[in-house]
């Protein structure tokens, strides 16, 4: 396969050469075409979303098994060489990643198809709104009017306007114990409209097809690809410096 072809060139030439640290990796001759080829034909290319995936399971395998201290190459060193090398070990997880891309795919589809529906019941509307505030508006109007009322009535009970002013208080009273009704009203209903637009048990069963599949791509890669290659690389720079330094 064209992608077990360039990973083959490139492990032969970190034998022939061990890069510093943040020095890019050289392709050797005619793994620049095998690349493209290997995008191409061998999978699909790994996007910019999923390279923080990526760079979590490198980082995984690495620390389930440092480097020793006998080795030519330090953790930052593979790490380095395994992004460089990333699309062609990620064409060892091909099969999982397209599927991982097709079911998540599905999914964003599915949401982005009910997000209006859900926009549009949990929006809060202008008569939502009034309905909340007017409790407290005309409550706080009623306790005003018969504060006033009964304090004019008590300091002269001759006082026409303290009758005129209690029985706008109550009035008042009356329109806040309405309005605190009809909101209670509203509120359970917009309630009920929002439980009615909640995720479904299949969009619940899509979110967990996503994780799985998310889960096999992520151990195909790291068993098919990650393990493999930093083993074979590791193997052929430490031999290769070994063989370079015997007499």
């Amino acid at each position: 396969m064209v992608a077990d072809s360039f990973m083959q060139q490139l492990i032969a030439s970190l034998a022939r050469r061990t890069p510093v640290l943040d020095e890019p990796v050289p392709y050797p001759s005619g793994a620049a075409d095998a690349k493209d080829s290997s995008r191409r034909g061998a999978g699909p290319i790994l996007l910019g979303e999923d390279r923080p995936d990526f760079e979590r399971t490198l980082d995984e395998v690495l620390k389930a098994d440092p480097p020793g201290r006998t080795e030519h190459l330090n953790a930052e060193q593979l790490r380095s060489m395994a992004i460089t090398a990333q699309e062609a070990i990620v064409a060892k997880a091909a099969p999982e990643y397209a599927h991982y891309l097709e079911v998540r795919e599905q999914a964003r589809i599915a949401h982005g198809s009910e997000a209006p529906t859900v926009s549009r019941a949990s929006g809060a509307p202008v008569a939502a709104v009034i309905t909340v505030l007017a409790p407290v508006l005309l409550g706080t109007a009623a306790a005003i009017f018969l504060l006033v009322g009964y304090v004019l009535r008590m300091a002269s009970p001759r006082i026409a306007a303290a009758s005129s002013l209690i029985t706008t208080g109550w009035l008042f009273a009356a329109g806040t114990a309405a309005s605190v009704l009809v909101a209670m009203v509203s509120l359970l209903l917009t309630a009920l409209r929002n439980a009615s637009v909640s995720p479904s048990h299949g969009d619940g069963a899509m979110t967990q097809e996503v994780a799985a599949a998310r889960a096999n791509w992520r151990q195909a890669l790291r068993r098919r690809g990650l393990e493999p290659f930093l083993r074979d690389v590791r193997k052929a720079v430490n031999g290769g410096l070994d063989h370079d330094r015997a007499p």
